[in-house]
């Protein structure tokens, strides 16, 4: 609603200049303009005009100077006078339209944007005034018909303008039957301006009436399809304009019909909203053709010999008069009300109930309808005498004769109501026929679909309750289900509530009742949510209280019985395979904490867009209503149902806005699951949710409050992990009502607010709170005046009293010093105490005046506490959410963690005999590179190897104490302090994979800090390939330590926080494109976490951390960009299935996100590398698995493969052809999807390309072959070297490149004579002996050594072209579970870039082995 209408009417007439009368007058131009200016401020300046003022001649005048007058200037001031006339005067204006809009129709024939731009715009706002444009219609088709073709643009672009304000169910039928003809003559003009704009007329037109009816209306001319994609275009931004206007004003919800012939019925002249157009954007008048047609007289159009035939014994002759009548009403669907149908009426009506022959009777069904449909409601006379011959001839079962009169029934019941035929109906269902028992409830069932509670007939309903009850026992299975259709249709109508009371006899029958609501279901899911929500309004009037009540909440009919199992809610979870359960965990139904869950159904649920945008900004612009009041009104209810019905699935609606408080709890624990399986669209539509939750705020089942709270505090922290915005109309509307919880009597309620307000505080700040907690303070409630008084209380202690200073926070407490709460005084000097502690003295001038009791009290707590004039300290910033303080290094110590051994079996402890301390003025001096080998480390390896007992320092205490993520920043020299170059990242990455622990979780830590940081995001961003790998190899380890019965919830914790803030901010407002991880790395992530879900989630310890990782495995699939992740997750379906690790069927329902965002994302895919990945598994699955091509799995390839060609076309062959050996499965399903779509015409989606994912370089990553793993392994662990060695035998033999490389390997590495000669004495003895128990140590000390330097390079390229075609042969890959000593392949592949030893130091490191073994 605009400002208009809170103004003031004004009466300008004695604003106006004095000589007024005489400039106007003048024959000087230029004063004449003068008197106008002075007009035109004047009216500029009262933008409502008195109507009781006599503004004719005034009007009359300028009337004559925009006519008369020879100066351009003052035409156009005039022009711009009289739209301010009529923006000022609105309706009371109209009067003045007629006579002026002819003077402006022969004025648009001035080029000059000088007066044609004030014309325009005084046009608009004439035509605004008229209350229809057929008042002016002769004036239009008479500009239209003007040779000037400026006059017949301007004309036809005012019409256009004019209609996009129209809402359909007013339509001006009159005009547009005369102008549409006009428009499609202009459409053939010369001037190309006339041509389109008659083009943009006539799509104005079609928003109103439909395309059809625009096809009827130009004849001949609607088959130039060139024109009439133009009017769609039109039409489309008609259909814009039109929202925005209507969006401006947003009129009242009013019940619509379901019908055309049900409207007419019923004498509604509307037959919709504005709000339902609004909200959809499309015409509804398509169902409106009969208005436009012309009436047709079929009495006098009569075939020949009709009266002769239709009495003939020969049924043929009788179907040939029925055949031809038939012919002519459906050619002519609107027959003339005029002419006299009774005589032709009774006839049909006594062939359909005599007639013997079923084809005849069924034409003469037909003939009934068309005559029905073509009278509407001039057909209701003849209803009564027709319909109880319908429900008769409903005993015949077949087809042929039973589908005729379903439509017959229907359209003639629609030209009148129930009501009229409730006693014919009630005879019918009396019948002791089942056909047509079960035909009548039948009929009722979509009586009753077109029906809310305003409309239904309660008396008539009344009578016929009884017979569909009886029907329900009936024995004829046909005529109980019928029924039962009956029933749940009139449920959905008028409610559950009276439904039940109406159906008490059977209430107790849950069999029944069970299917009573089944089809109650199935007619809530047939209904829209504009529908939905029309039906709410309904039963909310319906159950009204009586006016001088409070206005309730508005509720949709449905319930849903706590025992029922809703599937479009519930989402199938990601359960281990039956033989993969080691340990159960008990899980309630409805709690948040449900197992892993991955369904592709849940999201169906809300909706995932960016209309959240478009939602506050009208906020803003106020063309919604503001979410402000002391308690909600229908207007804000009717609003919200509205926004969030265009979201919400129906089923959900129903439940929010039903009135038992137990559907509510039904919605709420679907909306707490979406957290995990579906966060954008609880982000998506937070403000809508929220202020849904403000609503229950207001209501008092503490079982509900609690639950929602629970929602509200699930989705503020989603808004704070994903770094999501609050915009201020959020905050406001929902921050106000749930202080209101504050002052519950309940300790858990309050509590929960308290969870609520600290987690609001991180993401809005202090600053945007405070003002809502001082407005809180008015509430005559103590705890809640005690509790924001505690809130204000921190912010002031924590960020200091400068931010808020502008608040006048002391000004505003100062009072509640003498509340009569003992809380509340204790709070209120407890923040003025804090700001003296900041501010000292000026804190007094500050609070203003009080009372000397008052003051005495703050002084005395002052004095008592100790606290000093400015000694306050700012712990955390003052805005936003929470920000991280890096402390300065202290010192340069490398701390080498005593951390727990990652193999299943443990090194031998060592006995500390004395602690391990660095002096810093000992310190070594420091190496050039920042990763040089430091020496002392290099001393300490060497004297292991010189039997020197070497004791490491303790293992410092875990940051990670709870569950709550904090930065962490340590100590040590890894630690990135300032994050200036991208090798500091890159050596933090790489320590992900750490086999040990503190190691990892440091490095996590610090990538989590990067990734906090907005302007150094972006250098891990373009490493998640990268943190993935090492993720999926830590992940591995994790594994390992669980089963090995280790706590490893530090390292989980802090892996999943990372992976979650790496992959948060999902929405485009953030600006973070889709992670670009390979493949492989897709495959190897997804494949841990999976199994980690398997292996931990199913015990006791675990089972909260698999649901971090089920929640991370959906994050996987929003953020990966979608060539890739394909490819990972068909990878990781090959590998499970060639490995047997169990993942399989997690990885399918992985899979079928993959096709949602498909959709959502609408990005191009690579074909080449797709096809490649579905070959491998179909070479896998059909070939060497020897698997069934009817197996679920194929099946579930198979539908992803036609996703992609779908998507992606003719260019999937393509790809297909480029492969060497390509599957014959694959070619053939290619194949035949792209025969369907031809033969379909079906276009590719979005056509894809065959170019291969370009190779990208991880910087310092040296990726070791499976030579050197199997030798690192033996120098590793020698209690298992011959294992070892026996794999590195099977692997150099497996072909030359390895074969090569070892070779190299004896050749250039220190180590290579030991190891020779340890592959020579395991094939000669089988076994090799140890039995020094410190060879063992220096092997250990010796191959750490080498782990830390790395190995002998020479210089050059260290990364790999192509680090994607990685060797395959490698041992030890984390599915190798034969020994944990095995080193996981994509742990070991990552290591930092470090400057090598010498080879005089590596020498030395050989001598003294040798040394030790010939000992």
């Amino acid at each position: 609603m605009s400002n208009w209408d809170y103004l003031d009417e004004v009466d300008i007439l004695p604003k106006l200049p004095p000589n007024f009368d005489e400039l106007r007058e003048s024959k000087k131009w230029q004063e004449r303009k003068e008197a106008l200016e002075a007009l035109l401020k004047v009216l500029t300046d009262n933008e409502r005009l008195s109507t009781k003022a006599s503004y004719a001649e005034l009007i009359g005048h300028l009337q004559m100077v925009l006519a008369k007058d020879a100066n351009i200037n003052c035409q156009a001031l005039a022009a711009k006078c009289i739209g301010k006339f009529a923006t000022g005067l609105r309706a009371k204006f109209s009067s003045f339209a007629g006579p002026l809009l002819p003077v402006i129709f022969e004025k648009m024939k001035e080029k000059k944007p000088m007066l044609r731009e004030p014309l325009v715009d005084c046009s608009n706002e004439v035509g605004r005034t008229m209350q229809s444009l057929e008042t002016g219609q002769e004036d239009i088709l008479a500009a239209l018909a003007k040779p000037n073709p400026q006059i017949k643009q301007q004309t036809a672009l005012f019409v256009a303008r004019q209609l996009d304000l129209v809402v359909p169910a007013k339509q001006p039928k009159g005009f547009i039957k005369a102008v549409v003809p006009v428009f499609g003559k202009l459409t053939g003009d010369a001037d190309q301006d006339v041509r389109e704009a008659s083009l943009q007329g006539l799509g104005a037109v079609q928003r109103i009436i439909g395309d059809k009816n625009v096809k009827n209306l130009l004849g001949d001319a609607s088959s130039d399809e060139g024109k009439m994609k133009k009017i769609g275009e039109y039409a489309e931004k008609s259909t814009a304009s039109f929202a925005e206007e209507q969006a401006k004003n947003a009129p009242p919800v009013a019940p619509t019909s379901s019908t055309p012939s049900a409207s007419a019925a019923s004498g509604d002249p509307s037959g919709g909203t504005a709000t339902a157009v609004v909200s959809s954007g499309a015409p509804v008048a398509e169902a409106d053709p009969w208005d436009f047609l012309d009436a047709f007289d079929v009495l006098s159009k009569m075939p020949d010999g009709f009266d002769t035939n239709i009495e003939s014994k020969k049924w043929q002759e009788r179907k040939e008069a029925l055949e031809g009548l038939l012919q002519l009403i459906t050619a002519n669907p609107k027959l003339d009300p005029k002419a006299n149908y009774g005589a032709l009426v009774e006839r049909l009506q006594k062939v359909l109930e005599k007639d013997a022959n079923i084809n005849v009777a069924a034409l003469a069904a037909n003939c009934i309808t068309g005559i029905a449909n073509g009278l509407r409601t001039k057909f209701q006379p003849f209803a009564v005498s027709v319909t109880p011959i319908i429900f008769e001839k409903f005993k015949e079962k077949k087809p042929t004769l039973r589908d005729p009169l379903v439509a017959c029934i229907d359209a003639v019941v629609a030209t009148t109501n129930l009501e009229a035929v409730g006693e014919i109906v009630l005879a019918a269902l009396g019948k002791p026929n089942p056909s047509i028992k079960t035909q009548t409830d039948l009929f009722l069932q979509r009586c009753f679909m077109k029906l809310n509670s305003q409309t239904m007939p309660k008396k008539t309903l009344k009578t016929l309750i009884p017979s569909l009850i009886k029907h329900s026992g009936d024995s004829d299975s046909e005529v109980r289900e019928a029924s039962y259709a009956a029933m749940g249709a009139m449920m959905r109508a008028i409610g559950e509530k009276p439904s039940l009371q109406l159906l008490a006899d059977i209430a107790s029958d849950n069999l029944k009742m069970s299917k009573i609501k089944e089809f109650h279901q199935k007619a809530l899911d047939e209904a829209g949510p504009a529908e939905i929500a029309e039906m709410v309004k309904s039963i909310h009037k319906a159950d009204a209280p009586p006016a001088a009540a409070p206005p309730k909440k508005t509720a949709p009919p449905k319930k849903q019985p706590e025992d029922e199992e809703v599937v479009e809610e519930e989402d199938e979870p990601l359960k281990p395979p039956p033989g993969d359960k080691k340990k159960k965990v008990p899980v309630k139904e409805n709690e948040e904490n449900e197992p892993p869950v991955v369904a592709p159904k849940a999201e169906l649920l809300l909706s995932d867009n960016e209309d959240k945008k478009q939602r506050i900004k009208e906020e803003k612009q106020l063309k919604l209503v503001k979410w402000n009041f002391q308690a909600p009104t229908d207007e804000h209810i009717s609003q919200l149902q509205t926004l969030l019905g265009n979201q919400a699935k129906v089923s959900l609606m129903s439940q929010l806005f039903h009135k038992d408080f137990k559907q509510h709890l039904a919605a709420l624990d679907s909306l707490v699951r979406l957290a995990d399986t579906s966060p954008r669209s609880l982000l998506s539509n937070s403000d809508l949710l929220l202020k849904w939750c403000t609503l229950r705020f207001f209501e008092t089942n503490p079982a509900a409050l609690i639950k929602v709270l629970e929602l509200c505090k699930v989705i503020v922290e989603l808004i704070r992990d994903t770094e999501t915005p609050m915009s201020q109309e959020e905050v406001s509307a929902f921050v106000p009502y749930l202080l209101l919880k504050t002052g519950e009597a309940k300790d858990n309620m309050r509590t929960s607010v308290r969870d609520i307000v600290n987690v609001l505080s991180d993401v809005v700040g202090p600053l945007k709170m405070t003002p809502m907690l001082l407005d809180a303070l008015k509430s005559k409630n103590a705890r809640q005046r005690s509790e924001c008084l505690l809130v204000i209380e921190y912010y002031i202690t924590n960020a200091g009293i400068s931010p808020l200073k502008s608040l006048s926070v002391e000004k505003t407490v100062a009072p509640f010093v003498g509340d009569k709460d003992v809380n509340v005084r204790n709070a209120a000097i407890n923040v003025l105490v804090a700001c003296f502690k900041f501010e000292g003295d000026q804190m007094w001038k500050a609070a203003g005046r009080m009372a000397d009791k008052d003051k005495s009290l703050v002084e005395e707590r002052i004095k008592r506490t100790g606290v000093k004039p400015g000694s306050g300290v700012v712990t955390s910033p003052p805005t936003g959410g929470p920000k991280i303080l890096v402390p300065q290094q202290q010192g340069s110590v490398v701390r080498r963690p005593a951390s727990r051994s990652r193999t299943r079996e443990p090194e031998p402890e060592e006995v500390q005999s004395d602690t391990f301390t660095i002096r810093q003025d000992t310190m070594p001096p420091k190496t050039s590179s920042r990763y040089a080998l430091r020496d002392d480390v290099f001393s300490s390896a060497m004297g292991r190897l010189d039997g020197t007992q070497v004791i490491t320092p303790p293992q410092p205490v875990n940051g990670w104490s709870n569950n709550t993520f904090q930065m962490k920043r340590t100590n040590s020299s890894s630690s990135i302090s300032s994050i200036d170059t991208s090798d500091q990242i890159q050596r933090s990455i790489n320590n992900i994979s750490s086999s040990l622990a503190d190691v990892a979780q440091d490095a996590m830590f610090q990538v989590t800090y990067v990734l906090n940081q907005p302007e150094q995001r972006h250098l891990v961003d373009r490493r998640a390939d990268l943190v993935f790998r090492a993720s999926a190899a830590q992940l591995d380890l994790v594994i390992e330590e669980f089963n090995a019965g280790r706590d490893v919830s530090g390292t989980m914790d802090a892996c999943t926080q990372m992976l979650f803030i790496l992959m948060g901010g999902v929405e485009t407002e953030h600006g973070l494109e889709p992670l670009n991880a390979s493949p492989d790395t897709v495959k190897a992530i997804i494949s841990s976490v999976l199994r980690c879900i398997i292996q931990i989630g199913n015990t006791e310890s675990g089972y909260g951390m698999a649901r971090s990782l089920n929640r991370l495995a959906m994050r996987l699939i929003y953020r990966v960009e979608l060539s890739n992740l394909l490819c990972g997750l068909i990878l990781a379906m090959t590998e499970s299935l060639q490995m047997n690790t169990g993942i399989t069927e997690l990885v399918s329902k992985l899979s079928s996100k993959w096709c949602d965002e498909l959709e959502k994302r609408r990005a191009q895919l690579r074909a080449s590398d797709i096809v490649d990945s579905f070959n491998a598994f179909y070479v896998c699955a059909l070939t060497e698995l020897k698997m069934d091509i009817s197996d679920s799995h194929i099946l579930i390839v198979d539908n992803y493969l036609e996703r992609v060609i779908l998507q992606q076309g003719d260019v999937v062959l393509d790809a297909a052809r480029r492969l060497s050996r390509p599957h014959m499965h694959l070619t053939s399903m290619i194949n035949k999807i792209l025969q369907m779509m031809r033969e379909r015409k079906i276009d590719p989606i979005m056509p894809g390309t065959l170019e291969a994912r370009m190779p990208q370089e991880d910087e310092a990553v040296v990726v070791r072959s499976g030579v050197q793993v199997s030798i690192d392994n033996i120098l590793r662990d020698t209690s298992m070297a011959v294992k070892h060695i026996e794999q590195l035998n099977i692997l150099i033999a497996s072909s030359d490149r390895s074969w090569n490389e070892y070779m190299e390997y004896l050749k250039n590495n220190p180590m290579g004579e030991l190891i020779k000669e340890l592959v020579g004495e395991c094939s000669r003895k089988k076994r090799i002996d140890f039995n020094l128990s410190h060879v063992v140590k220096s092997s250990m000390a010796v191959f750490k050594a080498m782990a830390a330097t790395g190995p002998v390079q020479e210089e050059g390229r260290i990364t790999p072209t192509d680090i994607n075609r990685m060797d395959t042969m490698i041992v030890g890959t984390p599915l190798s579970r034969g020994d944990a000593t095995i080193t996981r392949a994509r742990g070991n592949m990552i290591r930092p870039k470090r400057t090598t030893l010498s080879r005089d130091q590596m020498a030395n490191i050989r001598h003294t082995l040798d040394r030790v073994k010939n000992h």
